[in-house]
């Protein structure tokens, strides 16, 4: 998978992609490969995989793109992020170290809080039988 790009990366203002600042004036999108990290700008940055995987990174956040397994994992290192796994997808989505489970055609949302512990899954609804929290709203 690391020779071949896995998604393209695409914003509607400049952003960092391995530590490189990308001028997105002009360019409608960006390979991203197996390894990579990206940090949205000022704006929103929309990555697409190869699997239809679909993610909104939030602006001023941060994901990498990693390999496990031999399947494709992204975690969000900071920010907040909204994604819907593609069809057919393998894919692993973690916030920092926990996993957030997802099914294919389900949007997810996870988030890092600042003390870098994750609250993840905000737009899912409560536990079978118990009340809403104001986290789910």
């Amino acid at each position: 998978m690391a020779a071949t790009p896995v998604a393209s990366v695409s914003s509607a203002s400049n952003f960092e992609l391995s530590g490189a600042g990308v001028v997105a004036a002009g360019v409608p999108s960006w390979p991203l490969m197996v390894g990579d990290t990206v940090v949205a700008g000022t704006s929103a940055a929309r990555i697409r995989f190869v699997d239809g995987t679909v993610v909104t990174l939030g602006p001023r956040s941060k994901v990498a793109v990693q390999e496990k397994s031999n399947d494709l994992s992204l975690r969000l290192v900071n920010g907040f992020m909204m994604f819907t796994l593609g069809p057919a997808s393998s894919m692993s989505v973690y916030s920092g170290n926990t996993l957030v489970p997802a099914q294919p055609g389900v949007t997810k949302s996870a988030a890092t809080a600042p003390t870098g512990a994750s609250a993840t899954n905000i737009l899912t609804g409560p536990a079978p039988g118990a009340p809403p929290s104001l986290s789910q709203h």
